[in-house]
């Protein structure tokens, strides 16, 4: 193995070690759930599940790999980024830490795990459109040749719409955001190093990079035409509402 690469290694392996101990529960004395270390970028790199985690009640496994991953680049490139510290057995999601600490302003890309799949990567733009997410797909789609990534988007399985993705556009009606879901080779740097150190590394550093040098009118507050009808639905029932309300007050 090359000294670049080994070195590389090395260190995601050191930093695995954080999320990885009490069983993939992490950092059981860490003071915060998450942590936001910021390194004035645009763009964010996230790892929800970098430790195990509850959801709906119910307990979700580790992504793995995903908190070392994103640390390792963010240090590296300096890019803001969010971990997962450690297991918490009440529900507690990265995107109300996000509003809490009004991180919305940031574009995100959101780094999970999938299972093993005919394709390399699922890409996630929730509730979006393709037109919506044109600036980011084409540049995903390039470097996806670049690297030989064989790719889908918007899986039925993973859309990004539970999580952070589906979100942050149903919250703030924003659509900075992308999931991306690595299968497993090409994220575990120990049992396959050079695929995660010369593809997966490389793609995800390209794409922040791209990203971040858009300019932010660009990537701002577009909202698809799904969610615009959702969002239509919910004005009008809400509206109704006012009007029983009105009527209730002024017949009572």
């Amino acid at each position: 193995m090359p000294k670049s690469i080994f070195k590389g290694i090395s260190t995601l392996k050191k930093y695995e070690k954080y999320f990885c101990q009490n069983q993939y529960s992490g950092n059981l004395a860490a003071e915060s759930i998450f942590s936001f270390v910021d390194k004035n970028s645009f763009v964010c790199l996230t790892a929800p599940h970098a430790t195990n985690s509850t959801i709906h009640k119910h307990f979700k496994e580790s992504d793995w790999f995903t908190g070392a991953l994103v640390k390792y680049l963010g240090e590296k490139n300096h890019f803001s980024y969010i971990i997962r510290n450690k297991y918490w057995h009440k529900k507690c999601t990265i995107i109300s830490f996000i509003l809490k600490n009004n991180l919305d302003h940031h574009y995100f890309l959101d780094i999970h795990a999938m299972k093993n799949r005919p394709f390399d990567l699922a890409v996630g733009i929730g509730y979006c459109s393709k037109e919506d997410y044109k600036a980011e797909l084409k540049i995903i789609d390039k470097l996806c040749k670049k690297y030989n990534i064989k790719y889908v988007v918007n899986h039925p399985s993973y859309t990004g719409q539970p999580g952070l993705t589906g979100g942050l556009q149903r919250k703030i009606a924003s659509a900075n955001v992308v999931q991306l879901e690595w299968i497993k080779e090409f994220r575990d740097f120990n049992a396959h190093p050079e695929k995660v150190s010369q593809i997966t590394l490389p793609f995800i550093e390209e794409l922040a990079c791209l990203l971040n040098t858009l300019s932010k009118e660009k990537l701002s507050h577009r909202i698809s035409a799904k969610y615009t009808l959702l969002q239509k639905v919910k004005n009008k029932i809400n509206w109704f509402k006012i009007c029983i309300n009105y009527f209730l007050r002024r017949f009572n």
